[in-house]
């Protein structure tokens, strides 16, 4: 297993897996619909808003994380489902939060799906993100605050 950071040419199967996974799946043809395209990205990543980190087995990418500066946000965390349950989650987490904390920003969040029964919620919660009560578009904006064993 190899975690390194994103560089421009993994984008396009970026994408990919982010159309893949499990839970809140996105194709490439909704997050354009979103002014997200591989194209954004890019042009994020080079002017050093956003930066990523992806994590590689036998040479395929099987998971990604990014997130943005200016905001403080966890903007995705994707991995395969044939991968789940392997730590890669919870690594590429950890590398794009302690990036942000970094960088300095104030408050270091996320928006993941409230709803109980999903994946995202527990996983999220275990690795110290808390809700704070807000919700952006159906989405419940959590803080990270710290591990939880």
């Amino acid at each position: 297993m190899l975690i390194r950071e994103t560089q421009l040419a993994d984008l396009p199967e970026l994408f990919r897996v982010r159309a893949a996974t499990r839970e809140n799946a996105l194709s490439v043809d909704y997050l354009a619909t979103l002014g997200i395209t591989p194209e954004s990205a890019a042009r994020s990543m080079a002017s050093g808003e956003s930066r990523g980190w992806l994590c590689e087995i036998d040479g395929r990418i099987v998971g990604f994380a990014s997130g943005d500066r200016s905001s403080g946000e966890m903007l995705v965390l994707a991995v395969l489902p044939e991968y789940e349950g392997r730590g890669i989650g919870r690594a590429l987490l950890q590398r794009v939060r302690d990036w942000l904390a970094d960088c300095g920003c104030p408050r270091v969040w996320l928006a993941a799906n409230p709803d109980p029964a999903g994946r995202a919620h527990g996983f999220y919660r275990r690795c110290g993100w808390q809700p704070l009560g807000e919700y952006s578009n159906g989405d419940e904006i959590l803080i990270y605050r710290g591990e939880h064993s």
